[in-house]
C-alpha cells in the first residue's frame, strides 16, 4: 500500500504543496489503506463512501468537475488519490473527517 502511495506521489502527480505524509494518514484514518474499503459516511445524508480515500460517488464527482479532471472514476484508487492531492492543494481538506481530527490534534 505504501509503495503504491509513494509511486503515486512521485510519478503521478502534479502537486504543488500537498503533503504526501499528510495523505499518507488520511488514507490510513479513512480506509486502513484498503482500495476497496466501504463505509457509511458518518458526516453526510447517509451516503456510502467508497475506496482508498473514501469518497461518497457526489463528493467526488463534484470535486473532480471543480478540478477539471472529467476523466477520473470514482472507485480507481488511483483516480481518488489524484483527486485527493489536488483537494489538499486547493483547500478541500476538510470534506474529509480524518483531515479534521488530524488538524485538531496537530493543535493541542
Amino acid at each position: 500500500m505504501r509503495i503504491l502511495i509513494i509511486c503515486c506521489t512521485l510519478f503521478c502527480f502534479d502537486a504543488q504543496a500537498m503533503d504526501a505524509s499528510l495523505m499518507v494518514d488520511i488514507i490510513e484514518c479513512e480506509s486502513g489503506g484498503r482500495y476497496n474499503a466501504v463505509g457509511d459516511d458518518a458526516d453526510g445524508p447517509g451516503g456510502i463512501s467508497v475506496g482508498i480515500a473514501q469518497f461518497q460517488k457526489a463528493t467526488f464527482n463534484e470535486m473532480k468537475v471543480l478540478a477539471k479532471m472529467p476523466r477520473l472514476r470514482w472507485k480507481n484508487p488511483i483516480d481518488q488519490m489524484r483527486l485527493m492531492v489536488w483537494m489538499l492543494d486547493n483547500g478541500y481538506g476538510h470534506r474529509w473527517t480524518c483531515y479534521r481530527k488530524l488538524m485538531a490534534a496537530k493543535q493541542k
